[in-house]
């Protein structure tokens, strides 16, 4: 199951749901796992085949976490990012 860690004042936690060429999802989940700031990666079903959650300090961080390495991976179709805006 995944899980959501309880943040610190200055972390955001955001999910970045990923579609993925059908049978690259094992591998797309390891490498996905190797990036630092990625604290989990699931395989899902419907409309997405994988969950991310990545912690963040910075927009900067975050923008390099998904742009640089997660959209880089070339099996990766598309993604879509959400922002937790807030946890109970």
């Amino acid at each position: 199951m995944l899980q959501v860690p309880q943040l610190g004042k200055n972390t955001e936690t955001t999910c970045v749901m990923i579609n993925c060429e059908s049978g690259a999802e094992s591998g797309i989940i390891d490498e996905i796992k190797s990036i630092p700031g990625v604290k989990e990666s699931v395989r899902t079903s419907g409309p997405y085949d994988i969950l991310a959650m990545i912690e963040s300090n910075t927009v900067e961080s975050l923008k390099e976490i998904i742009e640089n390495r997660i959209r880089k991976i070339p099996q990766i179709r598309a993604t879509t990012t959400l922002v937790i805006a807030s946890q109970l």
